[in-house]
């Protein structure tokens, strides 16, 4: 009630000062509204003027420009004068000045009107008129001229001044009208406001002085009775509480109300019997369960606390509280929420009852049940110890990644683990147990890749009594499996329980050591071999053609033109056209030669069982694929060629690092004939 009633306060106030700023603003609008239309009137009588002489000139001085300068002249001052111009000119149909009469003047672009003039900040409207003869047919001339706006700006700085102080009067006058209007009102408003706030304080609060009948009158005499209730409610309660004191402080079992959030409002005087801290002290403590529960039973008196504040009844819940003495002692607690007549939770009501006695008759009584249970114990350990570790063996199979499966000596599966049935389709709580393994190769035969390989395999294997090793099986769906297995050996020398098989999905492991070879052995960017693998490749063909006599190409070629289209429209424009030339050649290329990136532009191609015919043609193909190819970037078209090496082994060189130098020679001698051109290797080129 008494929150809402401040509210309402606030809300007052803030309407009645609110409504006096609100008018306030609004004759201030009405004042800079009045200033804007008499300022306008004045701009708009003055641009009316300046157009009511435009036309006075045309009529009086179009019909005269070509035949009487001199009276020319004299109308045009006159105009001047009459219409109170700065400088007035005329000049002929070409531009001749005719007359110049008044100041000097230079004179602006004209403005469009006086608004114009004014905005562009200028003391003068500079305006100009086309002189037409009587009959409107032909231009006979033009007049320009400038009006100051010495007296308009004055005009206008007048009116602003006067619109100021009136302003300023008007506002005097509202302020001291509305303090002297609502004066009285808000000091009222105010008056109940603090008693208000000091009645929520708990303060004594005095009556206030009504005066009159109004409404604010009315308020007051409201809040009176208001306060008149609240006081004689507080008496009441006072008078209830000291009776539930009196009943309470000498119940025998301790009681206590913690509010909504969890602290303690208030404990009866049995707590210092049961546990020899005062109420007092239970008041006053941060953290009331760590000074009275035993510290292995927080964990469990905190959920059950958390429970119980959000509205949950208990009973009979045991906990051990530390006593001031050190000591411990056990206690049985039953607690239930309490509400008002509204409904609302006012927290949770807790009793607790002395059971130390109890507890201990029954510790004594578990010592000896706990004795008795152990000797029955000794007897069941070795009967379920085997149990227990195959249990264990059999979870332990089941975590691991390797599938596992046992058969024994007649070929019939003991135990088959999680993974196994994973990796082979079969659903995880199938039974496998008693199943003969050709079985399981006939059940999983849909699954591999070479079927037949792998039962001729399998036929040798179970024909023998010796471990194997790994192998890889390439399943349907692209996956690898590696296959193991090994002989179990019996407590028996010389004799076996039968065959484990271990089974590992290496297909993630497969990948990742050819992408590392791929990372290895290619271009990212082009995805063509990289110079590692062309020296590779260049060793074996080179050993290759010399085994068997006969001739290996190697094409050297760089490109004509990139530099200026990595330079001038940055390196993605030069990547794309690294890669649209690795695919125009790629295509050229045959299925036995290799196209290789050596690096930055320069490429290369290797070509077995080949001759100079088929090497030169080759060549000729890639350098019209490449000189065919175009790009656009920022708008200019780029275009690239190739300069193109030959060397062929062993007619130029006897080793792979001298065929290297004699393509790379040859291809110098290419770019310095004027480039877009392939040559042969000659001796004359060098190395």
């Amino acid at each position: 009630m008494k929150p809402a009633l401040l509210a309402r306060i606030g809300t007052l106030k803030a309407r009645l000062i609110g409504s006096a700023v609100v008018l306030g603003l609004l004759l201030m609008a009405g004042l800079g509204l009045t200033h804007h239309l008499l300022a306008g009137h004045l701009i708009a009588q003055e641009d009316s003027r300046i157009d009511a002489l435009a036309a006075d000139m045309q009529t009086r001085l179009a019909d005269i420009v070509m035949h009487d300068q001199a009276r020319l002249a004299a109308e045009a001052g006159a105009l001047r004068r009459l219409g109170g111009l700065g400088y007035i000119e005329v000049r002929d149909a070409a531009g001749r000045v005719l007359v110049a009469d008044g100041g000097p003047a230079v004179l602006g672009a004209p403005h469009a009107n006086l608004r114009a003039a004014l905005a562009a900040g200028r003391s003068r409207h500079d305006f100009r008129i086309a002189l037409r003869s009587a009959d409107a047919s032909a231009s006979v001339g033009v007049l320009r001229a400038s009006a100051s706006l010495v007296r308009l700006e004055a005009a206008l700085a007048t009116l602003t001044t006067s619109m100021l102080l009136l302003g300023v009067l008007i506002l005097s006058l509202h302020v001291l009208l509305t303090r002297w209007v609502l004066g009285g009102v808000l000091d009222g408003v105010t008056a109940i406001e603090t008693r208000a706030i000091a009645l929520r304080r708990a303060e004594v609060v005095n009556p206030l002085p009504v005066v009159g009948d109004d409404a604010l009158a009315r308020l007051t005499r409201a809040f009176n009775q208001m306060v008149q209730a609240l006081d004689e409610r507080v008496m009441a309660l006072r008078k209830s509480e000291s009776r539930f004191h009196a009943i309470a402080d000498f119940t025998f079992g301790v009681e206590a109300w913690f509010g909504p959030q969890g602290r303690l409002i208030w404990v009866n005087r049995s707590i210092e019997r049961v546990t020899g801290h005062s109420p007092l002290d239970c008041l006053l403590s941060e953290n009331l369960a760590g000074m009275l529960v035993h510290e292995k039973d927080r964990k469990i008196f905190a959920t059950r606390a958390q429970e119980a504040l959000a509205g949950a009844s208990g009973e009979n819940f045991e906990v051990r509280l530390l006593r001031r003495d050190g000591g411990v002692v056990w206690v049985s607690l039953n607690w239930q929420p309490i509400y008002d007549e509204a409904g609302v939770c006012l927290g949770v009501r807790v009793s607790a009852d002395d059971i130390q006695s109890r507890k201990e008759a029954e510790l004594k009584l578990l010592d000896t049940v706990t004795a008795l249970r152990r000797e029955q114990g000794l007897r069941d350990y070795y009967l379920t110890r085997s149990e227990e570790e195959r249990s264990r063996l059999e979870a332990l199979l089941d975590l691991i990644k390797l599938g596992v499966l046992f058969v024994d000596r007649d070929g019939r599966a003991q135990h088959a683990n999680r993974m196994l049935k994973l990796i082979w389709g079969m659903a995880l709580d199938e039974n496998l147990s008693g199943m003969r393994d050709s079985v399981l190769i006939e059940r999983t035969a849909a699954l591999r890749a070479d079927e037949d390989g792998y039962r001729e395999r399998m036929t040798q294997i179970l024909a023998t009594r010796l471990p194997t090793e790994p192998m890889d099986i390439l399943l349907r769906d692209g996956r690898i499996i590696r296959e193991q297995s090994a002989l179990v050996p019996s407590a028996t020398p010389g004799r076996f329980l039968g065959r484990v098989w271990i089974y590992e999905d290496v297909t993630a492991e497969r990948r990742a050591a050819e992408a590392l070879v791929q990372m290895a052995e290619r271009d990212p960017l082009t995805n063509l071999y990289n110079r590692r693998r062309f020296h590779e490749e260049l060793e074996r063909m080179i050993a290759d053609a010399s085994r068997r006599h006969t001739q290996l190409g190697l094409l050297l070629f760089d490109l004509d033109g990139f530099k200026p289209v990595n330079d001038r429209h940055g390196h993605q424009a030069g990547d794309q056209v690294l890669m649209k030339l690795a695919r125009e050649v790629g295509a050229v290329v045959r299925r036995n030669e290799i196209f290789f990136r050596l690096g930055g532009d320069e490429f290369g191609v290797l070509a077995p069982d080949t001759d100079e015919q088929a090497i030169t043609g080759l060549a000729r193909r890639i350098g019209e694929r490449v000189s065919g190819m175009n790009f656009e970037f920022d708008g200019e078209r780029a275009y690239v060629t190739v300069s193109t090496g030959i060397g062929i082994y062993p007619v130029h060189a006897s080793t792979g690092e001298a065929l290297l130098g004699a393509a790379d020679a040859a291809m110098y001698a290419a770019k310095n004939d004027g480039k877009n051109a392939f040559r042969m290797y000659q001796r004359r080129h060098g190395t």
